[in-house]
């Protein structure tokens, strides 16, 4: 009877500390997670992705990883490399910024306004590819005028979005050729 008892006591205490074992490597595995690993991660929880915990594709050791996936390597977003969107943000830093997504490449601006209040404009720019030719960038520019104590819309202003786009293509020319040389 006692060494049933004794074998009763080892095995639930073996089985404690057990159970404990897989707490510790969690909370190693948490502190070992390198830079790239954690943005992954969080990547994944933005876009809600339904990888496994423990995927290869989370620790970057298999074939194809996420960073493969997503086009993006952590720390690195589209400005880092885009001479395109740098200008492009130059260009209308002088207007108030709804939105700057750099991942996407995509600049919104709010209303902007001049002729001593009666016209305003609101500009949209997508940076779509570094050729830096009239494809690489879409770009919407929204006027209104007011009359009458209100603010009427006057549609799309193409000549003037051609002018902010052909002005953005030649200094991000210019300033690709001078990192060149």
């Amino acid at each position: 009877m006692t060494k049933n008892l004794i074998f009763l006591l080892f095995f639930a205490i073996f089985s404690y500390s057990c159970s404990q074992v897989g707490d510790v490597k969690t909370a190693q595995n948490t502190e070992k997670k390198t830079e790239k690993q954690r943005s992954m991660e969080n990547k994944i929880k933005e876009n809600d992705f339904r990888i496994p915990s423990g995927s290869s594709l989370l620790d970057g050791e298999g074939l194809l990883s996420l960073g493969d996936l997503l086009g993006f390597e952590p720390g690195e977003t589209y400005t880092d490399k885009s001479i395109l969107f740098n200008v492009s943000l130059d260009k209308i830093s002088f207007m108030p910024l709804i939105s700057v997504d750099a991942n996407s490449g995509v600049i919104v601006t709010d209303w902007y306004s001049f002729d001593g209040g009666k016209t305003r404009i609101k500009v949209n720019i997508r940076v779509i590819n570094e050729e830096m030719n009239d494809d690489s960038l879409a770009i919407n520019l929204f006027k209104q005028t007011f009359e009458e104590s209100m603010w009427v819309d006057k549609g799309m202003d193409a000549v003037q979005a051609n002018k902010i786009k052909s002005s953005i293509l030649s200094s991000a020319r210019n300033l690709k050729i001078a990192s060149e040389l």
